[in-house]
């Protein structure tokens, strides 16, 4: 789109001007399934307190169409057996969608076999990267549960029992939606101790919100000691804003936040393929500033106390792109 120069312009010029930007912002929403507007809430349900109720009017794009749906109640994803439960004091996510027909659907983090067992609520929500979003589905919020004594049980307990803390996230915009609004001060890359990593300044829009700048940091460690098996062997991460949108943590290309992950990609190439996959779908509440590849120098390389750049790996960093909005209209 070319720059609208505003000397001299002239009602039908800014008219038109502006029916290009409504065009160009409606073919990005329908571009991909989500939320695109609406006052909708997520919380307990009220007919059934062991369900997930969106309160309010939520309109969303599934496949090109737009659909609206008003208040409605769902079921949490349960695996069966000891799958769908929380342990005690640890935690769980899902992922909160609706269909075409207007029906709550739901994903749960981890895998479907064993129970959710995640050290922190952002480690369960940022593992909802490793479960691609159902096909024919608008993301519309998350729910995570710390379960008390007993665990937690979806589908038997209340949303309120066995739970010492839970929290309810609205989606507000499709995923793949947020973006950094400006470039970083400095640029990803190795830190000051060649073991931890280092970003510029981040401003970054997310979950349709531009939030307060987060600052540099040459000296940022991994959230995980996650390991490169053999020598010439690959890993790779995503760096992405902290729940809170105060910090930046580090994922791992499998997408499973909370423990250490062992990766043994044999190319670049296929670690950037993995991490292509988990950003499509990495919770909204999260916005990526960019990713890493190492390769490996040594066996069993370990993040956080083997050097990323030097004798023990070599790591390539990529910063998140602009988005096109930010590069393409301009006034």
């Amino acid at each position: 789109m070319p720059k609208l120069k505003m000397a001299g312009i002239s009602q039908n010029d800014l008219v038109e001007y502006l029916e290009e930007i409504k065009e160009y912002v409606g073919h990005r929403s329908r571009q991909r399934n989500g939320v695109i507007g609406g006052n909708h809430t997520m919380g307990i349900g009220t007919s059934d307190a062991t369900m997930v109720r969106m309160s309010g009017v939520c309109r969303y794009y599934i496949d090109g169409v737009e659909y609206v749906q008003t208040a409605v109640e769902g079921d949490l994803h349960t695996a069966g057996g000891a799958g769908g439960e929380v342990t005690e004091n640890l935690w769980g996510a899902w992922r909160l969608m609706l269909d075409a027909a207007g029906a709550i659907q739901t994903q749960r983090a981890g895998e479907a076999s064993t129970a959710m067992a995640f050290e922190s609520e952002q480690a369960a929500l940022l593992s909802l990267a490793s479960i691609p979003i159902t096909a024919s589905m608008a993301v519309i919020g998350y729910w995570t549960a710390d379960a008390s004594a007993g665990g937690f049980t979806p589908g038997t307990d209340n949303l309120n029992v066995n739970v010492d803390n839970n929290t309810y996230f609205n989606a507000l915009v499709p995923p793949g939606d947020n973006g950094l609004t400006a470039a970083p001060s400095v640029s990803l890359s190795a830190g000051t101790t060649p073991e931890e990593y280092a970003f510029g300044t981040i401003n970054a829009r997310t979950n349709g919100l531009n939030i307060a700048q987060i600052s540099a940091d040459v000296t940022q460690t991994f959230a995980q000691a996650d390991v490169i098996t053999s020598d010439g062997q690959f890993a790779g991460h995503l760096f992405v804003t902290d729940v809170a949108g105060s910090n930046v943590s580090s994922l791992a290309a499998t997408g499973i936040a909370g423990s250490a992950q062992t990766m043994t990609y044999a190319t670049a190439l296929a670690a950037n393929q993995a991490l292509d996959t988990i950003t499509l779908a990495l919770p909204g509440i999260f916005t990526v500033i960019g990713r890493g590849v190492t390769e490996a120098n040594k066996a069993s390389f370990t993040f956080g106390t083997d050097d990323i750049v030097g004798i023990d790996g070599r790591a390539a960093f990529v910063d998140a792109e602009l988005p096109i909005e930010t590069i393409g209209l301009s006034l």
